[in-house]
């Protein structure tokens, strides 16, 4: 047994030094700092962030139809025989070719114009979806943050209530022991303390799933080790909360989409109109022979474009872009209704918030006070140990009422933010 001591004691000191470096390596992460980490971190934001680099390019992309397009070839063949017609060569063994040519349309009956109106739409949808995304990311941060906060103080309240239950578990012994009380005291206060335990433990892993929900809204890698940074000086959320709403960037993001959605009306529109290109093209011819056409020499012309018949796929574009808008106004109708609803959620559950804190209040001294009067009646032998160990259950519970009513009101806060559109406020 010695032998075992010996080992296990070798153990615990060679792990003593990794579990420190490990704390020491640890995030103290405070509200402000684990929002501003997952607008660094956050695997979602860097997708909304390329979504937004791919719609700007979109628009490159069509303001790319404004300018003339360039295109140059070179190009050499070998012919075993010639070919005379007449006395004029047609193809010589060797022919050697370049050519520049030349593109740039003049007319397109609005489609490139409207186009790129539709792209810059679509980017400035995509612009504010992104925001909307910061939103949601930041309120979850404060959500699981807060939420981590609760586990931390549950950790407090079960201790206190081992610390109690061990207390009066001592007492019952010496009651017993002086024959005041019968052993089923002391194995009732037994059993409620080894009850304590279990929660004290449920409490801690409690803590550490609350952690990890907190490392995956901040988008932080498994292999980060996060804490929440002691006497935190947090601005409460509901004073981050102004009067005054702003803008919601997901109803901005429908407003632009309605408006690239009529844009695409348009562009649709135009294949029913000709097109007008004008065209230039230089021809150079080194090496063979100069059929059909001369070396060094210029062409330019106009061209004009019109779609006679298509299968109906003109049609078919223009009911598309119309059904289009007609679900992009629906879109933004929706969303506006169920920003509204959010907005009134918010505040309702705010309020229902706020008045569980001063019940719970009111709830956590009465507990006390009831726990007090009867501990004093079991030590004198007027109270039997039932009703203490009821009083003290009824006192860890109404403490644990007490956290989660106290953080709702954070977590109801935040939410309102979000609504109200003022999320930015916690990472600043």
């Amino acid at each position: 047994m010695s032998r075992f001591r010996a080992a296990l004691l070798i153990v615990i000191i060679a792990m003593a030094p990794a579990s420190l470096a490990a704390d020491a390596d640890a995030i103290s992460v405070d509200l402000k700092s684990a929002a501003q980490l997952a607008l660094e971190n956050n695997p979602r934001l860097s997708s909304a962030s390329a979504s937004v680099d791919i719609s700007k390019a979109v628009v490159d992309k069509a303001r790319s139809a404004l300018y003339p397009t360039i295109g140059a070839e070179a190009g050499y063949s070998y012919l075993s025989k010639e070919t005379i017609f007449g006395t004029t060569p047609v193809m010589e063994h060797s022919t050697e070719a370049n050519r520049l040519h030349l593109q740039q349309v003049v007319y397109s009956a609005g489609a490139v114009q409207a186009g790129i109106r539709q792209a810059r739409h679509a980017y400035i949808a995509t612009t504010h979806g992104t925001q909307a995304a910061q939103a949601e990311v930041l309120t979850n941060v404060a959500v699981a943050y807060f939420r981590a906060r609760q586990a931390a103080e549950n950790i407090d309240v079960a201790v206190a209530s081992e610390k109690s239950l061990a207390a009066g578990y001592d007492s019952a012994k010496k009651l017993h022991e002086a024959g005041v009380v019968t052993n089923s005291d002391v194995l009732r206060a037994q059993v409620a303390l080894t009850s304590a335990k279990s929660s004290l433990i449920e409490a801690r892993n409690g803590y550490e799933v609350a952690l990890a929900a907190l490392r995956t809204a901040i988008g932080l890698p498994l292999g980060h080790t996060i804490k929440l940074a002691p006497d935190a000086a947090d601005a409460p959320p509901e004073t981050l909360i102004s009067e005054s709403p702003a803008d919601r960037p997901e109803i901005a993001a429908s407003t632009a989409a309605v408006q690239a959605a009529d844009e695409a009306k348009t562009a649709a529109a135009s294949g029913r109109q000709p097109t007008v290109a004008l065209f230039a093209d230089y021809y150079n011819q080194p090496v063979g022979a100069q059929f059909p056409r001369l070396s060094n020499t210029l062409m330019a012309g106009v061209m004009v474009k019109l779609n006679v018949f298509d299968g109906g796929m003109t049609r078919a574009n223009i009911d598309e872009a119309n059904a289009a808008s007609i679900k992009a106004r629906h879109d933004l109708a929706a969303q506006q209704q169920q920003v509204e609803l959010e907005q009134q959620t918010a505040k309702l559950n705010l309020s229902s918030a706020q008045a569980k804190v001063e019940t719970t209040a009111t709830q956590v001294q009465s507990a006390q006070e009831s726990l007090r009067s009867l501990q004093i009646g079991y030590n004198e032998g007027i109270a039997p140990l039932t009703d203490v160990l009821s009083a003290e259950a009824a006192l860890t519970a109404a403490r644990v009422s007490r956290l989660a009513a106290v953080y709702d009101v954070k977590i109801a806060a935040v939410n309102l933010m979000r609504a109200y559109g003022h999320s930015h406020g916690l990472a600043q």
